[in-house]
């Protein structure tokens, strides 16, 4: 019997991080202010003599106080003039940390930010993300994750500048060692293959090409799949929906080991996906067998019988896929390893357990204050991992080690409680996805809570929806836009009006106030084609944007999504 390479990776990622887990949970966590000031302080002295070092006078300051004296809270538009001038490979401007990447995500306007991967957070990403999940899997997951592979769905580009840096999706670096194969990567192509089901003509797509077919296409091919990653829940939403409506055509490429020819790719990555397939007619035996009874019902366990876990970011602003998976696709056989607050500019908690939304805050990963959501602009009131308060929502201002001081996230989390003595917290919504027509500031967790209430009043299923803030009619008013399932809603629109209208008050009374006293209009609803939402990140991602930092349209907040929601509204 041939060696197990699958099992052998997977054993090898879990040992590395078993002692990171245990180290996180045991004794991290009941030091979490010991380790904020280790980190502030061993960053500015590492950083002092750069040039925003040299500005806010780093070698002055000793102690975490004398930091929030000196340097000011700061918002993207503040760095980037420093962040175009590192990208010309300039040195020692906001950080003296070697690198040679930086992540693109997108801007709140559409427009793109660019942001340093140094060598020391490569380390943090390293110990907090990879080995810790990995730990956390070893001690709480059953051991059979080990012997099967994982789905992940990471996809995205990358370019490199003509002083060497690349600019672009980090993932797509690290997939491209399978390009070389296993002498010219070594272990790592090797490790690659053995764990990973997608090739990497869909982790490293080129454009044009119809990347959902592909990692179906070789995920289904796959029985013995344990575990399926994903940056956001939506995306795997969107790929067990893509399998629900063409599952008969992807089985039959799998019994003849043919591409289908509707499937969209260039000749060149046709023939190359064609050399890694053959025809499999005892899978596709299986696979029609798990589907005799259609997709009316949860099928995931049917079709790959270890799934044990799905992990990526869920919850809160995510719930309407979380809860979509759950009804339609995986029922309550397979466990939820949800992510933990991360982004590009850096990561700030890891998951607390299996099949819980809690977050342990990551105290050694960055430094970290918080901002009261209601105080808005007043700094004055941040405060730090020590003063939290259990339930009380703050929005994050952290300090990292890719060259951001004190900048102001974005991102709300609630504290829920602590383990010894370091927060639990949840992550809640972006506070710049805001709606605050009349001053009423309804938050995107509001939303949510609004369009759940509603299709469970009236017995529908949601498959999605976004909102805008409508400013165009006196008083203002909110658009709905819902996209139920393919059975449709089964009520009137008025019912829907007056439904959401009852729960939108109820979520945020302040909305009810505003209506009340002629401030707002009550909200208007229209019903969006099937798959609107699927649409949208499909163009996205053919107009160059990076599928794994794609996130939900909740609220509608540029002329562009005005315009292809509003195009795709049912008659």
């Amino acid at each position: 019997m041939g060696v197990n390479l699958t099992l052998m990776a997977n054993k090898g990622s879990a040992e590395a991080g078993r002692s990171v887990y245990l180290s996180v949970v045991n004794d991290e966590s009941k030091k979490p202010m010991e380790l904020q000031e280790s980190f502030l302080m061993q960053l500015i002295r590492d950083n002092e003599n750069t040039e925003i070092g040299k500005k806010y006078g780093f070698k002055d300051i000793h102690s975490i106080q004398e930091y929030r004296d000196k340097v000011p809270v700061c918002i993207y538009d503040d760095i980037a003039p420093y962040i175009e001038r590192m990208k010309d490979g300039e040195k020692n401007v906001l950080t003296a940390y070697e690198f040679n990447h930086m992540n693109t995500t997108s801007g709140t306007v559409g427009n793109p930010k660019y942001i340093p991967m140094t060598d020391r957070q490569t380390q943090i990403f390293m110990k907090y993300n990879f080995l810790y999940l990995n730990g956390l899997k070893a001690e709480l997951l059953p051991p059979e994750w080990m012997e099967g592979k994982i789905f992940c769905t990471s996809e995205g580009n990358y370019s490199t500048l003509d002083n060497g840096i690349t600019v672009g999706c980090a993932s797509a670096k690290n997939a491209e060692v399978l390009k070389k194969g296993g002498d010219g990567a070594g272990n790592a192509a090797q490790m690659m293959r053995a764990i990973y089901t997608s090739p990497v003509e869909a982790m490293v797509p080129e454009p044009g090409t119809d990347t959902k077919y592909l990692h179906m296409r070789f995920a289904l091919a796959e029985k013995n799949i344990t575990g399926m990653v994903s940056s956001f829940y939506n995306m795997l939403a969107h790929l067990f929906q893509y399998l629900a409506d063409n599952y008969e055509m992807l089985i039959d490429d799998i019994e003849k080991g043919t591409i289908d020819e509707s499937v969209k790719m260039s000749d060149e990555v046709r023939e190359s996906v064609l050399a890694q397939i053959k025809p499999e007619p005892e899978r596709a035996a299986e696979l029609r067998e798990a589907f005799a009874e259609g997709v009316d019902k949860p099928f995931l366990k049917k079709v790959w019988p270890n799934l044990i876990y799905l992990n990526g970011a869920g919850g809160d602003g995510l719930a309407v896929y979380d809860k979509k998976i759950k009804e339609r696709f995986s029922g309550d056989l397979v466990h939820n390893l949800y992510a933990g607050v991360t982004s590009s500019e850096g990561l700030w908690s890891v998951p607390a357990g299996i099949d819980t939304l809690d977050n342990i805050l990551a105290a050694g990963s960055a430094f970290m204050e918080f901002l009261p959501v209601e105080a808005g602009d007043d700094f004055s009131q941040l405060v730090l991992m020590d003063e939290l308060e259990v339930g009380k929502i703050y929005e994050l201002v952290v300090t990292t080690a890719n060259g951001f001081y004190r900048y102001r996230m974005s991102d709300a989390v609630k504290v829920t409680g602590f383990l010894n003595k370091t927060p639990l917290v949840q992550f809640m919504f972006r506070v710049n996805k805001t709606i605050s027509v009349a001053l009423e500031k309804t938050t995107e967790m509001a939303l949510d809570k609004t369009v759940f209430d509603t299709a469970d009043e009236l017995g529908f299923t949601l498959s999605d929806y976004c909102v805008y803030p409508n400013s165009d009619v006196s008083p203002g008013r909110y658009d709905f836009l819902i996209e139920p399932g393919v059975e449709g809603t089964g009520v009137s629109i008025e019912e829907l009006k007056e439904s959401i209208y009852k729960h939108l008050c109820e979520a945020n009374p302040r909305y009810g106030y505003a209506v009340d006293h002629d401030q707002l209009t009550k909200p208007e609803v229209l019903i969006l084609q099937p798959e609107t939402g699927l649409l949208y990140r499909d163009m996205m991602v053919y107009r160059g944007a990076n599928p794994s930092q794609l996130k939900p349209v909740h609220v509608i907040s540029n002329e562009r999504q005005k315009k292809f929601f509003f195009r795709l509204v049912e008659e």
